[in-house]
């Protein structure tokens, strides 16, 4: 097992880099550290009864193809709990979501680029106050996004954009007020680097 992701970690990188070499053109990014800006929104838990602190981010790229990247990473943000009548004795929420997905790279200029994305994560939210913990609860998320990025100099670029989450965590509630729980909206600003 060891041997065949050795071999696949080994012909990943050779690839990339024969891409870099063979094809210019290509806009090839193998690594993306970001902050998020989260925001909830709709009609939910983490829309009413929250207000989005601050995020980070990170992605790399497993694979390529012309435009086309393959990607896997991990994002993690924090609320602050501000309707306590929604919220009980939870203070603080934060959400991770690890993800894999793909993205598509449309060149603008020579400088300038859009990337589209969609990818499909393992949510997880877990909620706090103070040094007790309230238990966490897991679900899948769903999150089709944008970004434009300008580039500096060589690989390295800047970028901003927009991303819009679904996330369905179980939640052990009554059935009218699963939707409000359980279905979470999120549209979050990105802004970092890649290289």
């Amino acid at each position: 097992m060891k041997k065949i992701l050795l071999s696949l970690v080994l012909i990943t990188g050779i690839t990339a880099m024969a891409q870099d070499t063979i094809q210019k053109k290509t806009n090839t990014e193998y690594f993306r550290l970001y902050y998020v800006f989260p925001k909830g929104i709709g009609n939910n838990v983490l829309a009413k009864a929250n207000n989005g602190v601050a995020g980070i981010g990170l992605a790399v790229t497993l694979y390529s193809i012309d435009e086309l990247h393959l990607i896997t990473g991990y994002e993690f943000s924090e609320y602050k709990v501000t309707d306590i009548s929604l919220a009980a004795n939870v203070k603080n929420t934060y959400i991770s979501n690890l993800y894999f997905g793909a993205l598509y790279k449309i060149p603008l200029t020579h400088k300038l680029d859009l990337t589209t994305k969609f990818t499909v994560g393992a949510f997880t939210v877990n909620q706090k106050s103070d040094s007790t913990k309230y238990g966490k609860q897991h679900g899948p998320a769903f999150t089709p996004g944008f970004d434009v990025d300008f580039n500096i100099i060589g690989q390295l670029r800047i970028f901003a954009g927009v991303d819009y989450c679904l996330a369905l965590p179980a939640t052990h509630t009554s059935g009218e007020y699963k939707s409000f729980f359980g279905t979470l909206h999120q549209l979050n600003i990105t802004t970092g680097i890649k290289f």
